[in-house]
């Protein structure tokens, strides 16, 4: 039997700053689900240098609607897909926004599909990540369609956003287009480990894939993009995120999920200190023979770009600003 209309209501609770969405029934396709509905469950909110605090709507296929937005079609455009349980108007998103806007002008695309990635409802979650990618593709056609080319559109995904993305770059793909760009944070790995490249994000699915890497438990640990950054190598628990340390540095309100939610944090902070974070290339890290001998290879964040390839690694300070280098 499918679920009431209460169950299919979003609540949110806390846990430190952190919105965590939550449904007594999940959304998607099994006999106790919420049934499927693009017009409540997906929403494209548009955030501008003139608009940062109050979203518009995008309408879907709706030209006219675009055009009446504050969208400049002369600007560049980042498409955003926040994580498992999280709101848009949460603290992940809100922080990637105000950072590039801060950073440049963009047009900047909160994508709101919380519905389909309620808390406590993971595997249905999962499984509505390829759902999304294929409801993206088709809003992304529909930017091309306007004059926004997929070739210079910026995908950046946190966990299950990060998959989503590659769904959607995939599907892109099957019909002949290429995104320009897919940044993938701290992709999540529970529900995708098992899978080939056709089942999680991978190289391919864009012309440029970028991976951070920080928790290898809830993120991926295996490099699947074509340049693979690691976040303090060899550490399951970034710097700064033990307790003690988050109690030290005035940081207990990032005890849920410390580590993987750095990955957001790192880009963020990349964007208005594009060189913050060097990195060196190395096959790996350490081996049984010699460490890897640090050279700066490039740049983790906003300044990579092609043709950087490999596995880089770089080390950050225990709190912010996390990078060593400063602006």
């Amino acid at each position: 039997m499918l679920a009431n209309a209460t169950a299919c209501q979003v609540a949110s609770f806390f846990i430190g700053i952190a919105e965590i969405c939550f449904m007594s029934a999940p959304i998607g396709q099994c006999s106790y689900c919420c049934p499927r509905d693009d017009t409540v469950d997906i929403q494209y909110q548009l955030y501008t240098r003139s608009n940062p605090t109050t979203y518009q709507v995008i309408p879907v296929n709706d030209t006219a609607g675009l055009r009446a937005s504050g969208f400049d079609f002369a600007n560049p455009t980042v498409i955003y897909l926040m994580g498992f349980s999280e709101s848009t108007q949460g603290i992940g998103t809100t922080t990637v926004k105000n950072a590039f806007l801060a950073a440049g002008n963009y047009n900047f695309i909160a994508v709101d599909w919380s519905r389909l990635i309620v808390f406590p409802w993971y595997i249905t979650a999962v499984r509505n990540t390829r759902y999304m990618g294929r409801r993206l593709a088709g809003f992304i056609q529909f930017l091309d369609s306007v004059g926004v080319p997929v070739s210079t559109l910026h995908v950046v995904g946190f966990s299950l956003g990060a998959e989503a993305a590659g769904f959607a770059g995939k599907r892109l793909r099957s019909q002949g287009l290429v995104l320009g760009r897919i940044t993938g944070l701290d992709p999540a790995y529970p529900g995708y480990g098992l899978a080939n490249s056709d089942g999680h994000l991978s190289r391919g699915d864009a012309a440029f894939v970028d991976v951070l890497h920080t928790n290898p438990i809830l993120g991926f640990p295996t490099a699947i993009g074509d340049v693979d950054f690691y976040a303090n190598p060899g550490s399951f628990v970034q710097p700064g995120c033990w307790i003690d340390q988050l109690i030290v540095n005035r940081e207990f309100r990032y005890i849920y999920g410390c580590s993987h939610v750095r990955a957001w944090r790192l880009y963020s902070e990349s964007l208005t200190n594009p060189a913050g974070f060097p990195a060196t290339r190395c096959r790996d890290w350490t081996s049984a023979t010699s460490r890897c001998s640090f050279q700066t290879d490039g740049y983790m964040g906003i300044g990579a770009a092609p043709p950087m390839a490999g596995k880089m690694y770089f080390l950050t300070n225990t709190k912010p600003p996390f990078a060593r280098n400063g602006p």
